[in-house]
């Protein structure tokens, strides 16, 4: 696989999909995901979450050699450490644990950017962590476009990796702690992610 700098672009979530569900495409035929598969692999930049998903769902149906063929084809690899770092982060911010700690009205939201640029070794993939009380999508487009960037984002940024924060924002922490709650997510993915950079709150 072959590294890449793709467009600043931003195509945000897949209307209607439950990025916090365990299989958020349990209810979708076969064929249909190996289709969608094909064209998200195409994108630029290309949806690698939602195509990294799918091919999960085929995979526990033994019906994904079609699926991986796409990636080969495309000369990208999924996501490996992907389901690893969902469970990770549905550990970390169970329901209980997102009510207990609530303090005062929402501070802003957490998020993880899906980073290329890495080798083999490293699974071709790390993630960034960060926190912001904008719109991520504002914050994404400075990370790719921006002196605001964060490190090796603007060069190897990809996408925004939804389903590892979609079901804890918006952060019900008061402004002043969401940096709590970043270094709390960072954590909780270090062990599934071989490359995870962004701040850390001691």
């Amino acid at each position: 696989m072959r590294h890449r700098q793709y467009d600043a672009t931003l195509h945000g979530k897949f209307p209607g999909l439950n990025y916090a569900h365990e299989k958020p495409f349990r209810n979708w035929k076969s064929s249909h995901l190996e289709t969608l598969i094909g064209g998200w692999l195409k994108s630029n930049p290309p949806c690698l979450e939602l195509a990294t998903l799918a091919l999960s769902e085929l995979v526990l149906r033994g019906e994904d050699l079609n699926a991986a063929m796409k990636f080969s084809e495309a000369k990208l690899a999924p996501i490996s450490w992907l389901e690893a770092a969902r469970e990770n982060a549905r550990k970390a911010f169970t329901p209980e644990i997102l009510e207990r700690d609530k303090n005062g009205r929402p501070g802003g939201s957490v998020y993880v950017v899906l980073r290329g640029g890495y080798t083999q070794h490293n699974g071709w993939y790390g993630a960034y962590v960060g926190s912001t009380k904008r719109k991520i999508e504002q914050r994404f487009k400075e990370h790719r476009t921006s002196s605001r960037a964060g490190r090796g984002l603007i060069a190897h940024g990809i996408e925004p990796l939804y389903s590892l924060f979609d079901h804890i924002n918006p952060v019900p922490v008061k402004r002043s702690e969401l940096r709590i709650w970043e270094t709390r997510l960072h954590e909780a993915l270090a062990p599934a992610i071989p490359k995870v950079t962004g701040d850390v709150a001691f």
